[in-house]
């Protein structure tokens, strides 16, 4: 079925305020004055209206006034024009554009009326698009609109666009920001480096990651180093101190059972515990760096946090501090400081298509 959907990084549809912020609940005018008998036109071509609105303010009265003001807006718009409205309220889920939550919400409530939208012929508006400012025109204040738009399949489109049939105005195309496909073809790269020796040994042994987190490095330890090899998993994140972390390993060690650190052990001094910890054992010590950019590491915790496959572990969205901080105190790893051997895991995506799909979408959205 045929839908419009409206968006507006604003509290209100399509509707121009006469100041960056509105005052109250009264504080909006439309756009444009041909908005409402445009939306009337629409609906009776069989189009539907639909708001998708991103909001986050955590205060009380502000929610009260924006929801309000819905109520103001809609008895404003002709009577035979139905509306639906959907926000995320939250700055960091899956609501959230550029995320896709409220369109599949969107999708549900039709798919359960026996309903299909055509996303061929449905569009989505709004001002979020990246413009520059030109002459008198401020800058947009975002892109999340486009970024959304082009997450799901709809054609986008801005007021100007629609409304005055004005030409497609300059953005970026594609829009900045990440996404994986930007890397290129990260699975072309070999998944470890060098590959002509097996991942596990049969010998006591501790095994060391680094790399930043999201990087893959737990979906590494369940894939290859579990039953039937037999390490045991060493997180700080679980175990909640590195000195529990080191005496923990030291008494599956001294059972004769291996090991796999599993922290993000960004420098030589971080490293140096484990590395004391092998020689006191006399046992051999390897590592196993994990190459994930940085961004591709900060994308993948947005991924994994909204988007994560129902049989892994949920996975909260971590600050950016995490990631600056493991870069800022990163050293990289060198055979010197007594490894065994060091070898590189590139990242490699695995899921299904859809799984896939989603996680080479646009998620983080623009610095502010």
């Amino acid at each position: 079925m045929p839908a419009v959907k409206r968006a507006a990084e604003g509290p209100e549809p399509p509707a121009k305020k006469r100041a960056q912020f509105p005052k109250n609940r009264d504080d909006w005018i439309w756009w444009h004055s041909s908005v409402p008998e445009l939306l009337k036109k629409e609906h009776e071509e069989g189009r539907h209206l639909i708001v998708i609105s991103n909001q986050g303010d955590p205060r009380d009265k502000i929610k009260s006034e924006w929801r309000a003001k819905l109520s103001l807006i809609a008895a404003k718009l002709p009577k035979e024009v139905p509306i639906r409205i959907l926000a995320a309220l939250s700055k960091s889920d899956v609501y959230r554009k550029p995320n896709i939550g409220m369109y599949e919400v969107v999708e549900k409530i039709y798919r359960d009326r026996g309903l299909e939208i055509d996303l061929e012929n449905s569009i989505f508006l709004g001002d979020a698009a990246g413009r520059a400012a030109k002459g008198s025109q401020g800058k947009d204040h975002g892109d999340t609109d486009y970024k959304f738009a082009l997450n799901v399949g709809l054609k986008f489109v801005t007021p100007e666009e629609h409304f005055l049939k004005h030409p497609r105005p300059h953005f970026p195309e594609p829009p900045n920001g990440f996404r994986p496909a930007k890397l290129g073809n990260l699975a072309s790269l070999p998944h470890i480096v060098p590959s002509h020796t097996p991942i596990t040994r049969s010998t006591l042994e501790i095994v060391l990651f680094v790399g930043p987190p999201a990087s893959g490095k737990s979906s590494f330890f369940r894939k290859h180093f579990v039953a039937p090899e037999g390490y045991e998993h060493i997180n700080q994140d679980l175990l909640g101190t590195r000195d529990r972390c080191l005496r923990i390993a030291e008494q599956f060690l001294i059972a004769g059972k291996k090991v796999v650190v599993d922290n993000t052990n960004r420098n030589r001094e971080t490293r140096a515990h484990w590395i004391r910890l092998a020689m006191k054992l006399k046992i051999p010590i390897r590592l196993f760096h994990f190459l994930c950019p940085l961004e591709l590491a900060k994308h993948n915790n947005v991924y994994r946090a909204c988007y994560g496959p129902p049989d892994e572990p949920t996975r909260t969205l971590l600050p950016t501090l995490a990631f600056t901080s493991y870069a800022g105190a990163f050293e990289k790893p060198s055979i010197d400081e007594g490894f065994d051997e060091i070898r590189g895991v590139n990242f490699h995506f695995e899921g299904s298509e859809e799984q896939r799909r989603k996680w080479d979408m646009y998620m983080l959205e623009p610095k502010r």
